[in-house]
Parts: C-alpha cells; sequence; structure tokens
C-alpha cells in the first residue's frame, strides 16, 4: 500500500473563502481581548468598588466663599457686680453653659464650655477663683462650695489671656 492514499484527500477552497475565515478568526479574537480588558479595567477600577453603577464622570462642583469676619475680644475695665455679671461674662470668647451656679457647702458641680474661641482647645483653659474660702475649682471646672457667699470662677485661655469668660456662684449653708 501507498502512504499517499492512506488519508482523506484535502478539499479545496477558493481564496475569498479563506479570507472569510481568516476575517472571522480575528474578529473572535478581538472580542476576547476587548472582554479581557474589560474586566481588568473594572478589577481595577476604585468607584466600582466604592458604588456600583453610579459614575461621577458629569459632577459638577460649585465653591463659594463665604466673607470672613474676625471678632476682636473685649476687655471690661469696670469692677465686676452682681449687676454687671452678665454682661461681664458674655464679652469673652467662651460659650458657657450656664453663667450661674446655686451650690450648697460641700456640694459640687461642673462648669461646662459649649463653645471654645479660635486657636484654643481643651488643653488650653486654665480655671481660678475669684475666692477660695467661698468655692474652690480644679483644673477640669469642678466647681466644690466651701463656705455660704459669692464668688466668680473665671476661665481663661493660657496660649492667649484676653480670652476669658466667668461665672458666678452662689454657694448657702
Amino acid at each position: 500500500m501507498d502512504n499517499n492514499y492512506s488519508h482523506r484527500p484535502r478539499k479545496r477552497i477558493s481564496k475569498e473563502t479563506a479570507r472569510k475565515r481568516q476575517l472571522a478568526a480575528l474578529c473572535v479574537i478581538a472580542l476576547i481581548v476587548l472582554l479581557i480588558i474589560i474586566a481588568i479595567a473594572k478589577g481595577c477600577s476604585k468607584d466600582s468598588k466604592k458604588s456600583k453603577g453610579s459614575s461621577n464622570s458629569n459632577t459638577n462642583i460649585v465653591t463659594t466663599t463665604a466673607p470672613i469676619v474676625t471678632t476682636v475680644p473685649t476687655i471690661v475695665t469696670e469692677p465686676i457686680t452682681a449687676e454687671s455679671t452678665t454682661a461681664a461674662s458674655q464679652t469673652g470668647d467662651f460659650k458657657m453653659k450656664k453663667y450661674t451656679y446655686a451650690l450648697a457647702v460641700g456640694e459640687t458641680d461642673t462648669a461646662w464650655i459649649e463653645e471654645y474661641p479660635d486657636g484654643t482647645t481643651e488643653d488650653d483653659e486654665r480655671w481660678s477663683s475669684d475666692n477660695d474660702k467661698v468655692a474652690t475649682v480644679d483644673s477640669y471646672g469642678h466647681i466644690t462650695g466651701v463656705a455660704p457667699g459669692e464668688c466668680y470662677i473665671t476661665v481663661r485661655s493660657a496660649s492667649d489671656p484676653t480670652k476669658e469668660a466667668q461665672v458666678r456662684v452662689m454657694v448657702t449653708e
């Protein structure tokens, strides 16, 4: 037997059919490459992890500016009396929760600061009493009644002593 006749003879195709097959094969390869690129891009995308299906490409950012307002601290030079307490205590830059405290001897309350002046923090506050025989205050604003009477507790900024607030303390038996 002859080896040339052992396999089936090849069918002849035209050049046009061969070109169509080549074009089809190139389209399939191009489609596979495109799918791979899309899969890689989706896997590497930061936006696909944060929010599905949303795109930030059409987001408009509008920025507005407001006028800058500066405040100048007011220093009260008149002596503090019971009548001028409210006006004097509100001239400082600290905003207190209460400006008057009524305590019994031995009772403790805390003076709360609701708002700090610009550039100060809780670490910057310094507390003092104008009469330790009536009421004392610690470094955290805890006021303790010692003896009957009236005094003023002051909180000041350590970095800027002009920034302060006062609270009135009345201690009773």
